[in-house]
């Protein structure tokens, strides 16, 4: 019999080590160890983002629950009675004048009619269209934008991007307040102004008694 090379000397070396097909002990060691590895870093990895991704998407401060109460710019929503508030904004006039226009939509969702009594602006009685308050049954009154309606502030003096205090009285759905965002008149609000231009009568003040609920 031939002598056996340098390459059988060493395959036979391992023969009775192990079986053909599977690795030796040292190996299951070795990927073992790796693979506690991997592991361990990959936990270390979800402790880390876990806090960072829960303080954003849950919990009383959470970024989404903000998100979900405060205006983002297409407009605030509410609900008082059968009336219902639609993506109400305030733009801007033209630059100097110190006037507003309330982008806002009015629904009367229940059987019976009411009216828009009045509406303050930053504390301040706004003016309202003549007749546009009337909200019938099923009513949905657009105003400010592709509308003939208005409700003007006259003395806005808050700068755009932020938030100023609006209420809306109702004669039988009852007070709404709301912190709407200011925006210029610029980009998706181009060409929106009040009107008229300026207080024709001036405002109305807002009566004491709170309407009825």
């Amino acid at each position: 019999m031939e002598p056996l090379s340098e390459g059988l000397k060493v395959i036979t070396a391992f023969g009775p080590r192990f079986r053909p097909g599977r690795p030796p002990p040292a190996a299951f060691a070795s990927l073992a160890a790796v693979k506690r590895s991997h592991i361990a870093a990959a936990a270390a990895l979800v402790l880390l983002v876990l806090p960072t991704t829960t303080g954003c998407f849950s919990g009383l401060g959470a970024t989404t629950t903000t998100q979900a109460t405060m205006n983002s710019g297409n407009g605030v929503a509410a609900t008082q009675g059968a009336i219902h508030i639609e993506g109400a904004t305030l733009v801007q006039g033209p630059e100097g004048s110190s006037t507003a226009t309330l982008l806002v939509r009015i629904v009367n969702a229940g059987v019976d009619p009411d009216r828009l009594t009045y509406a303050t602006i930053g504390g301040v009685p706004a003016y309202i269209t003549e007749g546009a308050g009337d909200l019938g049954p099923g009513a949905s009154v657009s105003f400010g934008w592709e509308s003939e309606t208005w409700i003007n502030s006259y003395e806005l003096t808050a700068p755009a991007a932020t938030y100023v205090p609006v209420q809306l009285g109702f004669e039988k759905a009852g007070l709404v307040t709301m912190s709407v965002l200011v925006v210029p008149p610029v980009g998706y609000y181009e060409g929106i102004a009040p009107t008229p231009a300026t207080n024709p009568i001036g405002a109305v003040p807002a009566p004491s008694a709170t309407p009825a609920a």
